[in-house]
């Protein structure tokens, strides 16, 4: 596999999962009350860990993407 190719995969995995981020956050914002909702009647949980659950996920996926999409798409570049 060539620089090019590596580069080009890393950039797709990148827009792919930015796209399911936009995705999630703008379910999350839109059906909040509906996921706390559903959370609290099958596990039982308070709002204030659904929430900070939810945001916990959101980083975490954000840091995710930046690891493994983002700076090995920049070190092609570099390579390049």
């Amino acid at each position: 596999m060539d620089i090019d190719k590596l580069q080009d995969f890393f950039f797709w995995c990148m827009i792919t999962n930015i796209g399911i981020y936009i995705l999630v956050v703008v379910a999350l914002l839109a059906m909040r009350d509906l996921y706390i909702k559903m959370l609290k009647k099958v596990f039982g949980l308070d709002e204030e860990t659904i929430r900070r659950g939810m945001y916990t996920y959101v980083a975490n996926y954000k840091l995710l993407i930046t690891v493994f999409n983002f700076t090995p798409w920049i070190a092609t570049l570099i390579i390049k």
